[in-house]
């Protein structure tokens, strides 16, 4: 049986000194407590972000409402001696365990352990280390003591989550490392043309973003991607014709007398990871007879928001969304013409996935935007899905290729 160590980190002035003692079966080290987000004190100030009528400004102030896709739950360090934890989900989470990593120690400790963390939840918590000597819990399960630590330059901790709620489960399989904002540039400067959001429909905004991004990176929307050429041979087998239109994933140029600019193997493999890349989206809702997408813009109508993403009614956002990776309406990773591209393959596989129960979330009773008519332009029924008995991955995977 291999004995447990019990470390010891002694902070002498700006140093850091690491030791181990023997002491480790004798020892009863002290954990800090685990902390339940949905009863916090005062102190702690909890909020809860995007509430219904909560001032629209907040969500739209970029330096304070921001999150990468693949990261809902954000620890950032604040000052010396605190961190903001921040869940940007409408579901919440259990048992999420918070690991710190100090400079010069190669070790991961438990620095926060909380039992629950609420939907959109938002609190401060200063950094144990700053307060007194305390036992930390190590990855490897062994205990780590560290002496008090007067504060922290920025950066200098690094943090990781983990946990085994299965919804974090299904965060941590998202690999696009896109950056979430609200950009109210847009309908300030083109009022009609773009419209305003509000915190009701940000909440659906980061539901839809979150399940688009996990649906980016499943296995089946890999496989299709970089076998276009095979998928679109299926479709016409499938249908009893030859080929319409394009063959294969072409670019930019525009297409003359059936002559593609074609992407090679290589090209293709790139051109899926520019999907998943850090780049920033600022997402926004369109009011007049289009939707627009470009640089860091990808937007849709309200419908789009309320009803439309829960029912895999996702042609228009895959649309914009390609503009933003930078495809125009000559290639067919935008447009849906010249025998269906992007736009048709991806909404069938969003729908499969719906299907199959895969997808973060799922139910649109989760926020029920649909019935807050107050926050809302249109009218809107309960969006309740149905898939076409011949969408092509319902044919082709029977049930089968959900990711486990």
């Amino acid at each position: 049986m291999r004995k447990k160590t019990h470390y010891v980190v002694l902070v002498i002035l700006s140093g850091i000194i690491f030791g181990c003692s023997d002491d480790a079966d004798s020892y009863k080290p002290n954990y800090l407590p685990s902390i339940d987000a949905t009863t916090l004190p005062a102190g702690n100030h909890p909020m809860t972000m995007f509430e219904d009528n909560e001032d629209p400004a907040r969500m739209y102030d970029k330096t304070d409402r921001w999150f990468r896709v693949n990261e809902p739950l954000q620890v950032i360090q604040k000052g010396k001696d605190s961190v903001q934890v921040s869940l940007y989900s409408p579901v919440g989470l259990s048992d999420v365990k918070v690991y710190a990593k100090l400079p010069n120690y190669d070790k991961r400790f438990l620095i926060y352990s909380f039992s629950k963390v609420p939907a959109f939840h938002r609190s401060f918590h200063k950094l144990p280390l700053t307060e007194k000597k305390n036992d930390y819990l190590l990855e490897t399960g062994n205990t780590v003591t560290i002496d008090k630590i007067e504060g922290f330059s920025s950066g200098a901790i690094q943090f990781s989550v983990e946990s085994d709620d299965p919804l974090f489960q299904k965060f941590k399989k998202i690999k696009s490392t896109h950056l979430i904002q609200f950009h109210d540039g847009y309908h300030i400067n083109e009022l009609g043309k773009f419209l305003p959001m509000n915190p009701v429909l940000a909440k659906e905004a980061i539901t839809m973003i979150i399940n688009y991004s996990y649906a980016l990176s499943h296995p089946l929307y890999y496989s299709t991607f970089t076998n276009f050429d095979k998928y679109k041979q299926e479709q016409a087998a499938t249908a009893g014709t030859g080929i319409n239109g394009a063959l294969n994933w072409h670019g930019n140029a525009d297409d003359v007398d059936g002559v593609y600019d074609y992407y090679s193997k290589e090209e293709t493999e790139k051109i899926y990871w520019n999907y998943l890349d850090k780049r920033t989206v600022w997402m926004a809702m369109v009011g007049g007879d289009s939707a627009w997408g470009g640089g860091n813009l990808a937007s849709q109508w309200e419908s789009g928001y309320v009803t439309g993403h829960w029912v895999g009614e996702m042609s228009v956002w895959s649309h914009e969304y390609s503009h933003h990776i930078g495809f125009s309406h000559s290639s067919n990773l935008a447009n849906s013409g010249e025998g269906g591209g992007q736009q048709g393959m991806l909404t069938d596989l969003y729908k499969y996935l719906i299907y199959l129960n895969d997808l973060p979330f799922l139910d649109p009773d989760i926020l029920k935007t649909y019935s807050k008519t107050n926050y809302l332009n249109g009218t809107y029924k309960k969006p309740v899905f149905n898939i076409n008995p011949k969408n092509p991955f319902l044919l082709k995977y029977k049930g089968e290729g959900k990711w486990n």
